[in-house]
């Protein structure tokens, strides 16, 4: 599905950060099909000439504090030196101050109150250049889905709320799994996992969870294999398809989901 914008307080982009770029674009065009290509001095990632998700490369293979190789979320804002204010009222932390304004927009990175890391991006002004995130969701290949992965629900709501004005609401969950969605005034915006022992390895930090869709995850996770990436969990029937949790070569993690049909054609 095509976008050419988004409302403030929603996640509009995903940026990989990676300690080798080239076998980061080599893995992803031989899994989505991905071309990548220098958008006014940044490489973003291209499916059918729409920008779908970025690259960045971490200098000398080094992270700053807070961040790790792999996937960050960034949260649309009107405003990015005020959300940068909130962030820090609420409990969390400024990991990198916004960048000088330019053509395309401003981005800073936070920790939120429990250490889950992620952007925030502030739309350009110049014509032509400014930029306000991914030009396609929603389709294989694409970005369907953001969600913060968490121990603490409460202390999650509380520090959204705050930042973004985010409420939550009960989501599609089972006995085994507690989930909530993000509503931003009468939109849902994202996903609250909770992070059971059962599933994730002990000492596994708060996160953002990038994730995309495709239409055949059987293939998806036999081709990850084939690229020199793992298959970390899956596929496993998730209730409204199936879905696999693999890794890039550089360490990168991501969801993939094929949408049952019907869902599909509810939002079609």
């Amino acid at each position: 599905m095509r976008v050419r914008g988004y409302a403030t307080a929603t996640p509009c982009w995903a940026v990989h950060h990676s300690t080798d770029v080239a076998a980061t674009a080599d893995f992803y065009a031989g899994l989505f099909g991905w071309t990548a290509a220098t958008h006014h001095g940044a490489t973003v990632f291209l499916l059918r000439d729409l920008a779908v998700a970025g690259l960045a490369a971490i200098p000398g293979g080094t992270t700053a504090p807070g961040q790790r190789p792999g996937w960050l979320t960034h949260i649309s804002t009107d405003d990015i030196d005020s959300t940068s204010r909130l962030v820090v009222e609420a409990g969390g932390t400024v990991l990198r101050p916004a960048t000088e304004p330019d053509g395309r927009g401003r981005s800073a990175v936070f920790a939120d109150s429990l250490g889950a890391v992620f952007g925030g991006w502030q739309r350009g002004t110049t014509p032509g250049v400014a930029f306000a995130g991914a030009q396609a969701v929603d389709e294989p290949g694409a970005v369907t889905w953001s969600e913060v992965v968490t121990r603490d629900t409460p202390g999650t709501v509380a520090f959204y709320g705050k930042v973004f004005g985010w409420t939550q609401q009960a989501g599609t969950a089972t006995e085994e799994h507690e989930y909530y969605e993000w509503r931003s005034t009468n939109r849902v915006v994202g996903g609250i996992s909770m992070m059971d022992g059962g599933h994730y390895p002990p000492g596994t930090p708060p996160h953002w969870r990038t994730i995309l869709q495709v239409d055949d995850c059987a293939r998806v996770v036999a081709r990850t294999a084939e690229l020199g990436g793992r298959v970390l969990a899956g596929p496993v029937d998730a209730g409204i398809g199936h879905a696999a949790y693999i890794a890039d070569p550089t360490g990168g993690t991501l969801l993939v989901i094929e949408p049952l049909p019907e869902l599909m054609a509810a939002l079609g």
